[in-house]
Formats: structure tokens, sequence, C-alpha cells
């Protein structure tokens, strides 16, 4: 399941890499999903939805159904959520998650942003408040070049990531019990 999944790149590429994957593309904006929205029904995948609504408001029956949950350079409230460890965005966030499963988060924030300068030890701070929702960090770091690409982010592109700015990647892992 990707989070804040703006048009739906990175879904509609998992689904036409890995057959055997179900794809999840959620985002509050439906101008935006509608994009990958049509681009899946051309090529046909049956394999990838573009659910309209907010992290906080997601449905009970999608709760505990992922294997990996994403969020690739989110903005706004996301970003303000994940950046500050908010129990409302980070608790629907594990809440959909398996025992085990892991969260992956690539963000790119400077001050002129309005959220600070971002590294990867101010993820790492935030240890405690991520392990009240059962999402213990594995590790954060620098998100290289590749990474930054293989999120299909149209975003990150708009935002230059990699080229004018940096971007951090976190991996976390939700309680197996």
């Amino acid at each position: 399941m990707d989070v804040g999944a703006g048009d739906g790149g990175y879904v509609l590429y998992r689904a036409r890499t890995e057959p055997g994957t179900f794809a999840i593309a959620l985002d509050a904006s439906p101008e935006s999903l509608a994009s990958g929205a049509w681009r899946a029904k051309r090529a046909r995948l049956t394999n990838a939805t573009f659910l309209v609504d907010g992290v906080e408001r997601v449905p009970c029956e999608l709760w505990c159904l992922a294997d990996e949950v994403t969020v690739h350079f989110p903005w706004g409230s996301l970003l303000r959520g994940v950046l500050d460890a908010s129990g409302a965005i980070l608790g629907p966030i594990a809440q959909l998650m398996k025992a085990g499963a892991e969260l992956r988060v690539l963000l790119s924030s400077t001050d002129r942003d309005g959220f600070g300068d971002l590294t990867p030890e101010r993820l790492t701070s935030r240890y405690t408040a991520y392990s009240e929702h059962g999402l213990h960090l594995a590790r954060a770091e620098w998100a290289s070049p590749e990474v930054v690409a293989e999120s299909r982010s149209a975003w990150a592109k708009r935002l230059a990531v990699g080229r004018e700015r940096r971007a951090v990647l976190a991996r976390y892992r939700r309680d197996a019990t």
C-alpha cells in the first residue's frame, strides 16, 4: 500500500512488475489518483486499486492487510504527521500493516518548506513516538539517487530531490505480535 500515492506511479510500477502483488494507492486527492487509475485501466492491470481518502479515515477492512506500506515524499498534513510522529497519522498507518510488515518512508524537507531541515538523525530521534504505534526503526539514512528514482515520485521530481535537495529513507518494522 502506498499512502499519499499522488498520481499512483509507484503502485502502477509494482503492479506491472510484480503480477502476484496486489498494490493499493491511497491519496486524499481524487485529481491526483485519477491519472493513475486511468493508466491502470488502460493497461488492464487487475492487481492495482486506487482509493481516495485520507489515511486518518482508512476503512477497517484494510486493517492488518499490508505486507508493506510506503510513504514517498508526502506533503502537507501527511508530511507533518510523519515528521512529528503524530498518532493521528502513525496510528492508521500502523493499522494497515500486518505483523512483521515493513514501513518505508522517503522524505525531503528544508527550512524553506516550513518543516525544517530533515536528517536521518531527526527521524531516529522520533523512535519512541513511532514505537508507541508498534513501529520500530530498522534504519534511517540518506537516500541514494537510485532509491529516489525507484519511488516513481512525480513530486520528488518537482522538488528536484537528488539534484537540489536530499532525501532521507527510513525503514520501520511493525511488531510481530
